[in-house]
């Protein structure tokens, strides 16, 4: 199993997941405002409409972060984090540093 501190992990899992969950809070309430004024010229509204699609795309990023790293704390709540769900083998704490959400091992990952 891992040597990392699960202790300072979650810690660090649970406070990028608030702020990850504060910014989609923010970019929810600015695509579901509809009190916003719709430009009147058509190139206005064109990048009105571009930077509601930008809004989205950074959205669903943030969701599948969210998604990511409360994935990442359920495992360490159930003692499975740090071990691959593909081939049940210890990730390295290496990987795990880099990429604290990891749910595969790198021989799996570079599969």
């Amino acid at each position: 199993m891992t040597d990392l501190d699960l202790n300072e992990v979650r810690s660090r899992l649970e406070a990028r997941l608030a702020d990850l969950l504060s910014r989609h809070a923010r970019i929810e309430g600015h695509l579901r405002n509809r009190d916003r004024e719709l430009p009147d010229d058509w190139q206005d509204l064109a990048q009105f409409v571009e930077n509601d699609e930008v809004l989205e795309l950074l959205e669903e990023r943030t969701r599948e972060r969210v998604e990511a790293m409360a994935g990442a704390l359920r495992r360490i709540e159930a003692g499975t984090y740090g071990i691959c769900t593909a081939c049940g083998a210890a990730i390295a704490d290496e990987r795990l540093e880099l990429l604290p959400t990891t749910e595969i091992c790198a021989a799996c990952a570079s599969r």
